[in-house]
């Protein structure tokens, strides 16, 4: 079995160790890939990988997908079931391992599919929601993950250049996303773990602006945020621009942003609390006269978003610290400013021993077409 995945395996086995629970029965894609090795998105769809304490993963999957999974796992021991017996295929595997009491940790996907299987027929065992243990977990990258996510952000620079450059009035957002995808799957991209966001004119403030056939016009602001994806691990970047001449307070609004996300970035080093670093990013914004609203950033990897979020001690944790080997990106919050512009500046980086090291390097303006 691969190095990787067994080190993966025995950090599972700790994590349940100090949490007290017998098994972890993940279905999440990225838990799957994680603990197991298979990159097959059929088998991502509706498999579970089952760990406990002592002994190896096992992978149940549909029994179409067999196949592929014993060929990308072929040291872990694979079950199949057929349609409407996952569950009862879940729970004799459980019994065979020798859970049949105790706390079970699941993640989100697993908990909803097969939580009232497992509670009706294991009535002495407690399940609990571990999706952002689970996530914990992949959060401090080796040196192989962080150079998947590299080539990420390389490709996904190159997806940007070509969105910007496409910006024209009469183009569609959805052409412009197209564009931009169309090329990072040529150059090496998997298929894309989150639709573009290409938000046009007063959808540029949107949140989740996914890219639309709403026409870009002249005098647009223009928010793009996308990334590719490299053996299955996420890039994140986000660039603004305007169709046009921008405006004296457009200028302003996003010289806020870049001075957070500066401020951000020097911040980012082994031991501060996260904590620490949202409080700065506000205190940063508030001295240009705009005010933070979000949370400032987010771990990066199989998932473009996983935990540890950049944001308050409380939401993130009083003991939650920046770690050698997190990848995240920064600076996902907004701004209050008084005509509500919809500004966006994210990037890439690694946490090294002594900083961050930016893995996206697209310029960082402003741009205007």
């Amino acid at each position: 079995m691969n190095s990787a995945i067994i080190q993966r395996q025995e950090k599972a086995q700790n994590l349940m160790r100090d949490r007290g629970y017998e098994a972890l029965v993940l279905s999440v894609a990225e838990n799957i890939q994680y603990l197991t090795g298979v990159t097959e998105p059929s088998v991502h769809a509706c498999g579970v990988v089952i760990v406990t304490q002592q002994s190896q993963p096992v992978l149940a999957v549909m029994w179409l997908d067999a196949e592929f999974a014993q060929k990308q796992a072929k040291d872990i021991d694979i079950k199949t079931y057929t349609p409407h017996t996952q569950g009862t295929i879940i729970i004799k595997t459980l019994k065979h391992l020798g859970v049949t009491k105790g706390k079970i940790g699941m993640d989100d996907a697993s908990l909803e599919v097969l939580g009232n299987s497992l509670r009706r027929s294991l009535s002495n065992i407690e399940l609990v929601n571990a999706t952002e243990e689970a996530e914990g977990l992949r959060s401090v990258k080796p040196e192989e993950e962080i150079s998947f996510i590299q080539k990420a952000c390389a490709i996904a620079d190159e997806g940007m250049k070509i969105a910007l450059e496409s910006l024209k009035p009469g183009m569609t957002e959805l052409q412009v996303a197209s564009l931009a995808e169309h090329h990072m799957i040529t150059l090496g991209s998997d298929r894309l773990k989150h639709p573009t966001i290409v938000g046009s004119g007063p959808r540029a403030r949107l949140p989740h602006a996914w890219a639309t056939q709403k026409q870009i016009e002249n005098g647009d602001l223009v928010a793009i945020d996308l990334g590719a994806v490299y053996n299955g691990y996420c890039s994140d970047i986000a660039r603004t621009a305007v169709v046009g001449k921008p405006t004296a307070e457009l200028k302003d609004a996003f010289n806020a942003f870049r001075i957070a996300q500066d401020t951000v970035l020097q911040q980012l080093r082994p031991g501060v609390a996260i904590g620490e670093i949202a409080i700065a990013a506000k205190e940063a914004i508030k001295a240009t006269g705009y005010q933070l609203l979000g949370h400032v950033g987010h771990n990066v990897g199989l998932q473009v978003e996983e935990h540890p979020f950049l944001e308050s001690s409380t939401a993130a944790g009083p003991d939650s610290k920046i770690k050698r080997n997190m990848v995240v990106a920064f600076f996902q919050g907004s701004i209050q400013a008084k005509q509500n512009l919809g500004i966006r500046l994210e990037d890439t980086a690694v946490i090294t021993e002594s900083g961050a090291r930016m893995l996206t390097t697209y310029p960082r303006n402003l741009f205007s077409q």
